[in-house]
C-alpha cells in the first residue's frame, strides 16, 4: 500500500493509556539496560506467567522470538513511530497495531484521507469508511479495505485524527490475512485508540 509521505510531527507526540494484560507495548528505543532481545524476553515471560498455563523455557523462547521478529520488521519497514502488540490470549497470533505521527499539512479531511488509505488504488473494493472520534483526539476517520497479493486477501485497518493545536495528525494502523483475527481485534483496538492523546513534543 502507498505510504502517507508527511515528515514527522516537530510540535506533538503521543501519549496512551492501554490496558496492560492486553497490549505489549513495541517501542521504538529501549530502556537503558534494554535491547531487543531482552525486551522480548521481558514480556515473553511476563505474558506466559500471566496466563496461568504450563509452559516451559521453550514456550518463552518461541514467543520471545515472535515479539522479536515484530519489532525487528516494524521498525525496518514500516512508517511508524510507536507500535503496541495486540496479545489478549496466548493462543492468538500477536498483532501490531502501528501508530505514525505526522506533521499537519494541507486539508484536513484530505490528510485524513490519505492517511487512512481512503484512496488506495490498490483495494480490491472500495474500502468501508465511517467516522471515529474519541474524547481526547476529537473527531477521526477511519477504513478498512483489503487487498490481493498471491491469493492472499490482507485486512487493512487505519484511523486517522489531526491536532490543529499541536499540528499533528496521527494514524493507527494494522493489516492481518487473517480476517478473523483482525476482526476479533476491533474492539481492543479502537478501546486502545480512546487511550491515546495528542501532547506537546518534550512532554512524552
Amino acid at each position: 500500500m502507498t505510504q502517507p509521505g508527511y515528515p514527522m510531527s516537530k510540535r506533538g507526540w503521543m501519549s496512551v493509556d492501554y490496558a496492560r494484560h492486553v497490549w505489549i507495548p513495541c517501542p521504538p528505543v529501549f530502556p537503558d539496560g534494554f535491547d531487543r532481545g531482552s525486551w522480548a524476553s521481558l514480556y515473553a515471560e511476563q505474558w506466559w506467567a500471566m496466563s496461568g498455563r504450563e509452559h516451559g523455557d521453550r514456550e518463552v523462547r518461541l514467543l520471545a522470538r515472535t515479539l522479536a521478529d515484530i519489532h525487528e520488521y516494524a521498525y525496518a519497514h514500516l512508517e511508524m513511530h510507536r507500535g503496541f502488540i495486540h496479545l489478549p490470549d496466548l493462543g492468538l497470533v500477536p498483532l501490531l497495531v502501528s501508530f505514525g505521527i505526522w506533521e499537519a499539512a494541507g486539508d484536513r479531511t484530505a490528510q485524513l484521507r490519505i492517511l487512512t488509505h481512503a484512496d488506495d488504488p490498490e483495494a480490491i473494493q472500495p474500502p468501508m469508511m465511517d467516522e471515529f472520534g474519541t474524547e481526547r483526539l476529537g473527531p477521526g476517520l477511519k477504513t478498512l479495505c483489503y487487498t490481493r497479493k498471491d491469493e492472499i486477501i490482507t485486512g487493512h485497518l487505519s484511523y486517522a485524527w489531526r491536532s490543529e493545536e499541536h499540528a499533528t495528525a496521527v494514524r493507527m494502523f494494522t493489516g492481518c490475512p487473517d480476517l478473523g483475527r483482525l476482526q476479533r481485534a476491533i474492539p481492543d483496538i479502537e478501546q486502545l485508540a480512546r487511550g491515546v492523546a495528542i501532547i506537546p513534543r518534550g512532554r512524552e
